[in-house]
């Protein structure tokens, strides 16, 4: 286990179910890591897990859940946004980073582009052979969000040694 941490969003278990699935089959098709579906608000944090699970539990005690649509299917060229469901960084979602900004003390609001990624490392011709069926799948679909979590990953952490090491439900 090592000392760093990111903050996520998690969605409900059916949403999380559905995601899952979109995940295995595009590492299965692509060839790609499989991961937990989820949505950063703050990464690659250098401290412990204590410490975070302590601010996350002390800031974000008595948060609601929520759900919100899916605004588009995704890609960049960088290995962790190469293939991602996008969601708008306003309401709830922008409101919950500039508390994890404010509660942990790192990140950007004007910089936060929310989304679940579905793939990394995804070329640009593999991104471009599976979008539509994403888009159709997908794009203006709700996912709830009903947990945010203290994970032991960051990208200097292999993705199959993600974990989940404290979850606080929203209400």
């Amino acid at each position: 286990m090592t000392s760093w941490h990111s903050i996520w969003l998690q969605p409900c278990s059916a949403d999380l179910d559905r995601l899952q699935n979109i995940v295995f089959g595009l590492s299965d098709k692509l060839d790609t890591p499989r991961f937990i579906p989820h949505l950063t608000l703050v990464e690659d944090m250098e401290r412990s897990a204590g410490d975070l699970a302590e601010v996350l539990d002390s800031h974000f005690a008595g948060e609601s859940a929520f759900s919100t649509p899916v605004t588009g299917i995704h890609g960049l060229p960088q290995f962790f946004r190469s293939l991602y469901a996008a969601f708008e960084a306003e309401g709830r979602l922008r409101a919950l980073k500039m508390r994890a900004v404010d509660a942990f003390g790192v990140g950007s609001v004007e910089s936060f582009m929310p989304h679940i990624s579905l793939a990394y490392g995804v070329s640009e011709e593999q991104r471009k052979a599976v979008e539509a069926g994403l888009r159709q799948e997908l794009d203006g679909k709700v996912i709830r969000f009903d947990a945010i979590a203290v994970v032991n990953s960051a990208q200097s952490i292999a993705i199959e040694d993600w974990n989940i090491v404290h979850a606080l439900r929203l209400v």
